[in-house]
């Protein structure tokens, strides 16, 4: 009897602690929700992979985020960091000088700067591609040449680097070289160049590598390798919106951590990545493998790259009247503190 009374009372305790511990269980190791962060990106298109990449290898989930992605075409940079602006977004990545523009308004106007550029990609995304008859031994033989240099504007970001490197490295004005510059979308660059209606062009991938493989012309010059000067600074940058960073701290920098081991990803093994970049891309996967060698999607911002960025295009634009002399780089533009640098 009293074993039976002792075994049932083990066997009561036993079921008491297991309901105990069965009851307590889901405040113990139920998952947090997944944070949503709302990413616009340009799609498709080589600049804004990284994000790709960050889907593909789970980071996100790594750090507990459901990211909704949205899509705006290549040239929708506008759009983006309007709907970065009025809420609808929490970070965006595309076209670096519509940042600094919008802020500039707003500074201009008495009130705070809203955005704040987080951090940059494709650094030294700019490349001088000429005609196969120009074979100058050094950028010096041609500056006084008569060429005709076409880029996607006049207002490009690739011609406002451009201007930079010869101010800063040359000690030259853009008006001050013989080149006559043609706003000629980018499309239409490989077959002006065949056809010898233009004598180069300003511009990135992949339209350097499709000039390459075509045989209509040689990279004479590019960014990325240090040929317009050390520290080459983003073609793209990485924003968000100031009160959000204030209002969510936490989740932005899981986000920054989530893109940088996206980056770590990339890094360990680039020709992996290729069928994946052209997808995201919309380019053939030759093409997007013989660029590779030329791009960095990677997002990453220094600042030392940022000042660089701000003294090759942001003081031109200053210059054009395009921003407010008002408007400085820190703390106006530029919050890197996010990035796990």
């Amino acid at each position: 009897m009293n074993e039976r009374m002792r075994m049932s009372g083990i066997s009561r305790r036993t079921v008491l602690l297991s309901a105990s511990a069965f009851a307590m269980t889901p405040r113990v190791v139920r998952a947090a929700e997944p944070d949503n962060v709302r990413f616009g990106v340009l799609y498709p298109n080589l600049t804004t992979v990284i994000h790709a990449i960050a889907k593909k290898t789970g980071a996100y989930e790594k750090y507990n985020l459901k990211v909704v992605e949205t899509r705006f075409k290549s040239g929708q940079t506008v759009e983006g960091v309007e709907q970065l602006w009025r809420g609808n977004l929490d970070f965006y990545m595309g076209g670096a000088p519509e940042i600094p523009r919008l802020n500039s308004r707003l500074v201009e106007s008495g009130r705070p700067p809203a955005l704040a550029v987080v951090s940059g990609a494709n650094p030294g995304h700019t490349s001088l591609v000429l005609s196969n008859k120009l074979q100058p031994k050094a950028i010096d033989d041609i500056l006084k040449a008569q060429l005709r240099i076409a880029v996607s504007s006049l207002s490009s970001v690739h011609l406002a680097f451009f201007r930079g490197y010869l101010r800063t490295e040359k000690k030259l004005e853009l008006e001050a070289i013989g080149w006559r510059f043609m706003g000629i979308d980018a499309a239409n660059m490989l077959p002006t160049l065949l056809t010898g209606q233009i004598d180069g062009f300003l511009h990135s991938e992949p339209t350097t590598t499709l000039a390459i493989v075509n045989k209509a012309g040689h990279l004479f010059m590019q960014a990325a390798r240090g040929d317009m000067g050390p520290n080459p600074p983003p073609a793209t940058f990485m924003s968000s919106r100031r009160d959000f960073l204030k209002q969510k701290p936490d989740v932005a920098k899981r986000f920054m951590r989530a893109i940088f081991d996206a980056n770590e990803a990339y890094a360990r093994a680039p020709h992996e990545m290729t069928s994946l970049v052209a997808e995201w891309s919309g380019q053939d996967d030759k093409i997007v493998a013989g660029a590779q060698e030329r791009m960095n999607p990677t997002t990453s911002l220094t600042q030392e790259q940022a000042q660089k960025w701000w003294d090759f295009i942001g003081s031109t634009m200053i210059e054009r009247g395009e921003l407010s002399p008002k408007l400085k780089p820190f703390p106006d533009v530029f919050d890197l503190s996010l990035q796990p640098l």
